[in-house]
C-alpha cells in the first residue's frame, strides 16, 4: 500500500492543486453556473434510494452495513470496449454495469448464499463469484481475478483489525467522516486511492468517501450513518461524472485527449490525463457546491456527494445523448 499522508482536506486541496497544473482538462466558470443553476431547480437526493430497491430485505442493521461495504468495496470498473455491457437479470428487469453487480449480489443472498458476510469474504472462491456474476451477454464482469483478491483481503483485515465486524470499524471513527475515510485507506489498499502528479501525491479516495456517504444516507444521518462532517465529503471521481460534466459544458478537454477517448484508446492508471479528468471533476463539482450553498436556503444542506449522485444518475439516463461525450476507459480498482 501507498503511503498515505490523509488529512481531513487532502482531496479537495488535490483536486485545486491537479485543476491549477491540468494541461489536457480545463474548467469552464460559465458551465459551472450554468450547471449550478440547472441544479438549483432540481430536488437533490441523498442517494441511496435509488439503490434501494436491490438491497435485500430483512436485513438488520448489522447486515445492511456488511451489505453496503460489500457492495462498494466491489464498486469499480463496469465499463467495456464493446456497446454490450455486463448484464444481469433480476426481478424481471435487465441490470447493466454497477446496478448489474449489485443484482448479482441481490440473486446470491435470495438463493442463500451470504455473500455479505465477512466470513463469506474470506472464503469466496474465484469459481464462487464467477457463478455469482454470470453475465446474461458475453461480455463478463471486469477484473474478476482482482475482485477475488480484494475480497480476501477485506475479509482478511475486518478479522485481523475490527474484529470480523463492518460495524466496529465504522464505529471506531465516532462520528466523523473524515476518520472513517482515513481508517479505510489506511487498513484496505483497494480503498487507497492515490496518485503521483507534479511530483506531489494527490487523494481522490472514491470508494472510502462513498462508502461513507452510503451509510449516512441509508441510515438517515442517524445512529450508526450519523457524521458531524458529512459535508466534507467531495464528489466520486470516476468514469460517468466526468462525461456529465463534459456535456454540460463543465469540463473541456484538449483536442488531443478528446480524439483519443473518441478512438476508443485507454488512459493508464495514473497517467497525468486520467488524473486530471479525475482531478478537474472533482475541483468543478466543489465549485458547483460553492455556488448552491451560497443561494440554499439557510439550515438545508447541500453537499457535494448530492451532486454527484445527480450527475451520475442523469448520466446513466442520459447516456444516448452524450455519445459524442466518451467516457475515459481505464482499467483500474480504484473505480
Amino acid at each position: 500500500m501507498a503511503s498515505t499522508a490523509y488529512s481531513p482536506f487532502s482531496v479537495t486541496a488535490s483536486a485545486e492543486f491537479i485543476a491549477s497544473k491540468s494541461q489536457s482538462v480545463s474548467i469552464n466558470q460559465n458551465g459551472v453556473k450554468n450547471a449550478a443553476a440547472r441544479l438549483q431547480s432540481v430536488p437533490l437526493h441523498s442517494g441511496f434510494g435509488a439503490r434501494d430497491a436491490l438491497e435485500p430485505q430483512g436485513l438488520d442493521d448489522n447486515a445492511v452495513l456488511e451489505w453496503i461495504f460489500l457492495v462498494d468495496t466491489m464498486n469499480f470498473c463496469f465499463w467495456s470496449d464493446e456497446p454490450t455491457l455486463f448484464t444481469v437479470e433480476y426481478r424481471e428487469q435487465t441490470w447493466t454495469g454497477y446496478r448489474a453487480m449489485v443484482a448479482a449480489f441481490a440473486k446470491a443472498v435470495e438463493a442463500g448464499i451470504p455473500v455479505y458476510r465477512p466470513a463469506y469474504f474470506r472464503e469466496a472462491t474465484y469459481n464462487q463469484l464467477s457463478s455469482i456474476f454470470a453475465s446474461t451477454t458475453h461480455v463478463t464482469i471486469p477484473l474478476l481475478n482482482e475482485r477475488v483478491k480484494i475480497l480476501h483481503e477485506t475479509g482478511r483485515v475486518l478479522d485481523e483489525r475490527f474484529a470480523g465486524s463492518v460495524k466496529q470499524l465504522v464505529a471506531a471513527a465516532r462520528g466523523s467522516v473524515q476518520k472513517l475515510i482515513g481508517l479505510l485507506t489506511q487498513n484496505f489498499s483497494s480503498y487507497c486511492d492515490v496518485a503521483y502528479y507534479k511530483g506531489r501525491q494527490v487523494h481522490f479516495l472514491k470508494r472510502a468517501q462513498i462508502f461513507a456517504a452510503d451509510v449516512w444516507s441509508r441510515f438517515g444521518g442517524n445512529g450508526i450513518g450519523e457524521f458531524e462532517d458529512i459535508d466534507s465529503i467531495t464528489m466520486f471521481a470516476d468514469y460517468r461524472v466526468p462525461q456529465c460534466l463534459c456535456y454540460l459544458g463543465v469540463l473541456e478537454y484538449s483536442p488531443e485527449l478528446s480524439r483519443r477517448l473518441r478512438a476508443g484508446g485507454h488512459l493508464p492508471v495514473g497517467s497525468e490525463e486520467e488524473v486530471e479528468i479525475r482531478g478537474c471533476s472533482i475541483a468543478a463539482v466543489e465549485r458547483i457546491w460553492s455556488l448552491l450553498s451560497a443561494k440554499s436556503p439557510r439550515g438545508q444542506l447541500v453537499t457535494s456527494a448530492q451532486i454527484d449522485f445527480y450527475l451520475w444518475n442523469f448520466a446513466k439516463t442520459h447516456s444516448n445523448e452524450m455519445e459524442d461525450y466518451p467516457i475515459h476507459r481505464t482499467l483500474t480498482v480504484f473505480y
